[in-house]
């Protein structure tokens, strides 16, 4: 008999299969739990907590990654747990709304977009029931042809063309695209959409004359699969075309849900957007697409495609009647969003200009002397939160900012929350500003290290943790801290990008101090302060002043994607300038990678 699995929470008793995890079981009743390795049983993220029941053993896995005190509740990971017996489970608490970054900055463009209408109305007595005589009507209304190939518009004209006195025309770049009865001219939408490994944003703009009339985001579904690239393009591999297929119609489950929510919002029919505009990384774009990306994460790393494809429809549900078109890629790790980042901030134009996209994947651009040198590195999901033991994403509950002070008596904290209220965990900014802090007050060395052994009467020893009885560092008035592992997650992230923006200058002989400035983009990267930039080691010191934060130039490059033809031939001429080479190519990498794991050599702790 199988197990029968109940959620107090929802009020739900769901069936296990036997031989599937908690994890599986859960997300076919449409539960999904936070789970950025994937379900493979390495980020510690998909706990739950056993309320009833006798469950199995935890694995060597789950003693690794759950603590003692967790182990004996007894908490489970639902990625690794198989039920064979009657569960009664607690789930984590329901994810939180967001704080997704849906602006950025953009450029000036000529406004010329791909779809626009016409209003025709049949003169006096309209030919009857003769097809051909009412396509040659058309054409003399229209000055066009309906094109061979387009049966719709033959279909239309051949049923209700008797029926109507007037219909409205949608062109795509000249040519007839479609056939409404009345007068719809006033109804010409289209979606800008970035389309990221962790959010996804999507605008309403008016195409009649580039309005953008409102934004909506949420959190990517395909995280349930993985938070970073690779964890996806290895459920594909190990799925086949049916992980591409599920992670594709993840994906477009959310533009349909954007589509509407934003019809709803403006008043709207959803079946009046016409086209969707896309930027994303390489792999989302394949996934986009339906296509496999399994090749880009084995050598030599080669997309299917790099070009912006061109779709006449791509989406089942409310979006069923739009095109789809996306901005072009460079390679399998510099994307549509980067090279529309690159545009929107004009870096043809600029010289010893460094650009910078900070997510899961760190992507940059040197514009130096005339060209445009690329690189990417694995960041990996810390910086936004994941794979650290209180990390979460910059959600109500989080902590965005840290500031340490002490006193002869005593040593304190500020900590600044989102929403305000009680600390839940760190996102990215937040675990940035602790590891900036705890370097400040000398608890971190510069090769890690945590120092958590202090003498009596140090007020820093009230920062000193132990979790599962390890060394930790915390905060005054807060159960929540950072273990050694964490510190090590952030090292890692802050090498990969320090080397690469090292690597970027050597190869141009240029030094970081000669940079007139760095623009950093993304939904992380806006949220950083300078000073944890700089306090972290990602950039030296008097790089602060030259910061620029320009916001989502994803979605901003696929807005002028949308309503300029011109900015969209550009962004392919800008992508095919663009260079991009291997970092692990370049002589010395490992040791340069090696020393920028180093934080910078902290000042003298402060007097109390």
């Amino acid at each position: 008999m199988s197990p029968k699995i109940t959620i107090p929470s929802t009020g739900q008793v769901i069936i296990a299969e036997p031989g599937r995890s908690l994890r599986e079981t859960l997300a076919e009743a449409g539960l999904f739990l936070e789970s950025p390795c994937g379900g493979a049983g390495k980020c510690g993220k998909c706990r739950v907590e056993i309320s009833g029941g006798r469950p199995p053993g935890p694995t060597a896995e789950e003693k690794a990654l759950l603590s003692a005190e967790d182990l004996a509740r007894p908490a489970r990971l639902a990625c690794l747990l198989v039920p064979d017996d009657d569960l009664t489970i607690i789930l984590p608490q329901a994810e939180r709304e967001a704080r997704i970054l849906s602006s950025g900055r953009s450029r000036a463009a000529v406004f010329e977009p791909t779809l626009t209408k016409t209003f025709l109305a049949w003169p006096g007595r309209r030919p009857s029931d003769d097809s051909r005589s009412l396509e040659r009507l058309f054409t003399d209304l229209s000055g066009a042809e309906i094109p061979a190939e387009n049966l719709k518009l033959r279909l239309f004209l051949a049923e209700a063309g008797e029926a109507a006195d007037c219909f409205t025309v949608l062109w795509a770049e000249g040519r007839p695209l479609n056939l409404e009865k009345g007068d719809t001219t006033a109804h010409l939408y289209g979606l800008a959409v970035d389309i990221g490994t962790t959010t996804i944003v999507a605008s309403l703009v008016d195409l009649r004359d580039g309005r953008e009339l409102g934004a909506r985001s949420l959190i990517n579904p395909q995280t349930r699969q993985g938070l970073d690239v690779l964890s996806r393009i290895t459920y594909c591999g190990e799925k086949g075309a049916a992980g591409t297929a599920e992670l594709q119609k993840a994906v477009i489950g959310a533009l349909n849900e954007l589509a509407l929510g934003l019809a709803q919002d403006h008043r709207i029919d959803p079946g009046h957007i016409y086209l969707v505009a896309a930027a994303a990384n390489t792999t989302m774009l394949h996934l986009l697409a339906g296509i496999s990306p399994i090749s880009l994460g084995v050598v030599p790393f080669a997309p299917v495609f790099t070009r912006g494809l061109d779709l006449p429809s791509f989406a089942p549900g409310p979006l069923a009647g739009a095109g789809l078109i996306t901005l072009p890629s460079v390679s399998a790790y510099i994307g549509a969003d980067i090279v529309a980042g690159a545009f929107v901030c004009d870096l043809a134009n600029l010289d010893r200009t460094l650009f910078i996209d900070i997510g899961t994947n760190g992507e940059i651009i040197l514009a130096a002397g005339g060209r445009l040198l690329a690189c990417s590195c694995a960041a990996g999901p810390a910086l936004e939160g994941m794979n650290i033991q209180y990390g979460m994403r910059a959600a109500a509950g989080a902590i965005e900012e840290v500031n340490l002070t002490w006193t002869p008596a005593e040593c304190r904290t500020e900590l600044s929350v989102i929403g305000g209220g009680e600390p839940t965990g760190l996102c990215g900014s937040g675990l940035m500003a602790a590891i900036r802090e705890f370097l400040r007050l000398g608890l971190i060395r510069r090769d890690g290290r945590m120092i958590t052994e202090l003498p009596e009467g140090d007020p820093r020893r009230a920062l000193c943790r132990l979790w599962d009885n390890k060394p930790a560092l915390g905060f005054t008035g807060s159960d929540l801290c950072l273990t050694q592992k964490d510190v090590r997650q952030v090292q890692l992230a802050k090498g990969a990008i320090l080397s690469a923006f090292r690597t970027l200058l050597l190869k141009t002989g240029l030094d970081m101090t000669d940079l007139s400035r760095v623009l950093v983009a993304g939904q992380f990267g806006s949220y950083l302060s300078p000073a944890s930039l700089t306090g972290c080691g990602i950039l030296p010191p008097e790089m602060a002043g030259r910061l620029e934060y320009v916001g989502n130039t994803s979605k901003a490059g696929a807005y002028l994607a949308l309503t300029s033809r011109s900015a969209r031939k550009a962004m392919e001429e800008l992508a095919a300038r663009i260079e991009f080479f291997e970092l692990a190519t370049f002589p010395g990498y490992d040791r340069l990678f090696a020393d920028s794991l180093r934080f910078p050599e902290p000042p003298a702790p402060p007097t109390p």
